[in-house]
C-alpha cells in the first residue's frame, strides 16, 4: 500500500516525548479482548499497561453522541471483515480530542469470509492539528498555501467523502501527514488526487451510492420540469 496517503500504515512519531497522535490496536472477536501499544494508552490519558482496554472501558472514552456511531461501525467490521474508518470523539479527563480509527477484519483457519476472528488498526489523534487552527502560525500556513487552495480543497473533498470527516478534520488529516512527511501540505493534496483520478481509492459500495444519488437527483429535476411544462 502507498505509504505517501492517508490509508497507508501508520508512522511512528519522532521520539517518545513527542505527542502521541498514532497507535495500534487488536480487538480479539473470540476472547473479546482489545490489545493497546503505548501510543493508544497515552492517546487515552493513561500509561501503558495502567489499564485494562476491555470493551466497556473503550467505549466508555466514547463521546456520548458519537458511541452508537462507533458501535454501529465495529459491528458491521465484525460481521464482514471490511476496512472500515470512522471519524468521531473521545472523551480524555474532562478534554475532547478527536480521532479516526482505520483497521480491518482478519481471519484464521484460511477463512475469507463471515464472522472475522479480530480487528486490526489504528488510531490516529487530529487534536493537535485542529487546535492549531487558531493559531497564528496555522494562518500564516493557510495564506502560504492560497495559491494551492483549488488543490488543497480537492484533497480535503476526498477526505472527507472516504473517512467521514467534517472539511476541518480533513484539513487536519492533511496538516498531520505533511508534518510527519515532512512534505508541504500541497504535495500531500496533489498526491491524494492522483490516486484519487488512477481510480486506486475506488470502492463499489460507494459508487453505487453515488449512483443512487444521482440517479435520486436526476429523477427529482426531472419531475419538476414535468410539473412546470
Amino acid at each position: 500500500m502507498d505509504q505517501g496517503v492517508p490509508g497507508g500504515e501508520p508512522v511512528p512519531l519522532g521520539g517518545l516525548d513527542g505527542p502521541r497522535q498514532t497507535g495500534r490496536f487488536v480487538f480479539d472477536v473470540v476472547e473479546a479482548r482489545w490489545e493497546w501499544d503505548d501510543d493508544v494508552f497515552a492517546i487515552h490519558g493513561y500509561e501503558p499497561g495502567e489499564v485494562e482496554p476491555t470493551t466497556e472501558l473503550v467505549m466508555s472514552h466514547k463521546h456520548e453522541h458519537d458511541r452508537e456511531l462507533v458501535e454501529r461501525t465495529l459491528e458491521e467490521a465484525i460481521a464482514d471483515g471490511a476496512p472500515f474508518n470512522v471519524y468521531y470523539r473521545i472523551m480524555v479527563g474532562g478534554e475532547t480530542r478527536n480521532v479516526v480509527l482505520c483497521g480491518e477484519g482478519q481471519y484464521d483457519d484460511g477463512r475469507t469470509s463471515g464472522k472475522v476472528d479480530r480487528l486490526v488498526g489504528y488510531y490516529l489523534d487530529l487534536t493537535p492539528e485542529l487546535e492549531a487552527e487558531t493559531t497564528a502560525a496555522a494562518d500564516a500556513a493557510v495564506a502560504a498555501s492560497a495559491a494551492s487552495r483549488d488543490t488543497i480543497e480537492q484533497a480535503k473533498g476526498i477526505l472527507m467523502l472516504g473517512y467521514g470527516l467534517d472539511a476541518d478534520a480533513a484539513f487536519a488529516m492533511l496538516k498531520w501527514w505533511s508534518r510527519n512527511r515532512n512534505v508541504k501540505v500541497r504535495e500531500v493534496a496533489e498526491r491524494l488526487i492522483q490516486v484519487a483520478r488512477e481510480g486506486h481509492v475506488s470502492h463499489p459500495g460507494l459508487r453505487r451510492l453515488l449512483d443512487a444519488l444521482l440517479d435520486d437527483l436526476t429523477a427529482s429535476r426531472a419531475a419538476r420540469e414535468d410539473r412546470t411544462d
